[in-house]
């Protein structure tokens, strides 16, 4: 039977028609959702930026189209689409992974999201060793070293183990200060305990995060080193 250059039997291309054809399926929706994306922020419409941050799961780089998308295309939303923008950053909390594109994600963030005013700001991040190495610092900070130590903590399985980093964020560096809604009020917990005893409850109130421009930092150092620990 003849054997083509792929090392499939005859009838084989059929497989490799169907995976082009996946993989083009995948872009139509990437550049779909992108656009939808971006239209909602031209429009205002609050209700379609919520479909298309919805969306970004579907595909692998929708987030990453999106986001390039609009830094390319959009200068100023209005006061309701920074609003809904912030909600979404604070319940998307893989957002910056998904999108895996710092400089799209920090241009379009100074846009969506409330601008920051203030002075200079001593910062704490709890990362992963190899985020030390290569200075591939993350958009996350936080004012509070606990929260940051959490992180350090959490992250003590990766290659090499975890750092909790510091430094003076400059005004130019700082995209935002996340202001989150205020905690669940011990009321609050208990119903949600009655109707769900399995929920858990986060309080991402107290992380006192700030979004944070790697590209304008100046000295970040390593307060303490965290020793890997394998995962069981």
């Amino acid at each position: 039977m003849p054997i083509d250059h792929y090392g499939d039997t005859e009838g084989g291309g059929q497989q490799d028609f169907d995976r082009d054809e996946y993989l083009r399926e995948e872009r139509r929706a990437e550049r779909a959702i992108a656009e939808l994306f971006v239209r909602a922020c031209h429009t205002g419409d609050v209700e379609a930026l919520r479909e298309a941050a919805g969306r970004f799961n579907e595909c692998p780089n929708a987030a990453r189209s999106a986001m390039r998308k609009f830094a390319r295309e959009v200068q100023v939303v209005s006061p309701d689409v920074r609003s809904a923008f912030l909600h979404i950053w604070i319940e998307s909390r893989m957002l910056p992974l998904r999108v895996g594109d710092h400089r799209a994600l920090c241009d379009a963030g100074r846009v969506l999201l409330p601008s920051y005013k203030g002075p200079s700001v001593r910062l704490f991040r709890g990362a992963g060793a190899p985020e030390r190495r290569r200075r591939i610092y993350g958009l996350s900070w936080s004012a509070d070293t606990a929260a940051a130590e959490r992180f350090a903590q959490e992250r003590r399985v990766q290659d090499g183990g975890s750092v909790l980093l510091e430094t003076l964020a400059p005004p130019e560096a700082i995209i935002a200060q996340i202001d989150y809604p205020p905690p669940f009020s011990q009321d609050e917990i208990d119903e949600i305990r009655r109707e769900n005893p399995s929920a858990i409850i986060l309080d991402y109130h107290q992380e006192r995060e700030y979004v944070i421009d790697r590209r304008y930092l100046n000295r970040v150092t390593v307060v303490r080193r965290y020793q890997q620990v394998i995962r069981s």
